[in-house]
């Protein structure tokens, strides 16, 4: 009887390999998030479109709320989801024509700048959430501060997508950046 193949080691080992764990929960919960705020913001424009300019009753409170609400939770998911594809925008002319031993460590040196951006930022973002929270919104009666939670969320998630991407590129080289889809890029 013959045994069973033994699966491949993940390269870089058991740490990059719970780190794929990781991103990929992280952007299961980005895609849900999209998902849903995207369908809510969807619905809550079409009310307000239809209320405002077919039954000309002049709009819905809550229908024109919302998507204030909503949307800072959108567009945070998707940012999070570029950075783990390598869709975001960046500038890599030079970075390309680098030799490999000067590439690797400045990729690794920029997603550490990166990654401690993000994490000022979430910082930042709370100080003012706790400023922000004291407005409460008059027909949701939510607090003023849960864009800015979504800011700190999305900050937190991007810094450890980030930072992911450090480690994959320091243990494997620069061929382990994410790659974009090609009809994103510029070139």
């Amino acid at each position: 009887m013959d045994a069973a193949p033994v699966p491949a080691a993940p390269p870089g080992g058991p740490l990059l390999a719970s780190l794929d764990k990781v991103d990929r929960a992280i952007g299961a919960l980005c895609r849900l998030v999209v998902g849903v705020t995207g369908a809510g913001l969807l619905v809550a424009i079409t009310i307000g479109v239809v209320a405002r300019y077919v039954i000309t009753v002049g709009g819905v409170d809550w229908a024109e709320e919302l998507p204030k609400q909503l949307f800072a939770w959108f567009i945070m998911a998707g940012v999070v989801l570029a950075v783990q594809g390598g869709n975001h925008i960046a500038v890599d002319v030079l970075q390309n024509v680098m030799p490999e031993r000067i590439k690797k460590p400045l990729i690794v040196a920029m997603n550490l700048l990166v990654t401690a951006a993000y994490l000022y930022l979430a910082w930042i973002s709370l100080e003012v959430a706790g400023i922000a929270s004291a407005e409460i919104n008059p027909v949701l009666g939510t607090p003023g501060s849960l864009p800015y939670y979504a800011m700190i969320l999305g900050a937190v998630l991007t810094a450890t997508g980030t930072f992911v991407v450090a480690l994959r590129v320091a243990a494997l080289g620069s061929q382990a950046l994410p790659q974009g889809r090609p009809e994103d890029s510029v070139q």
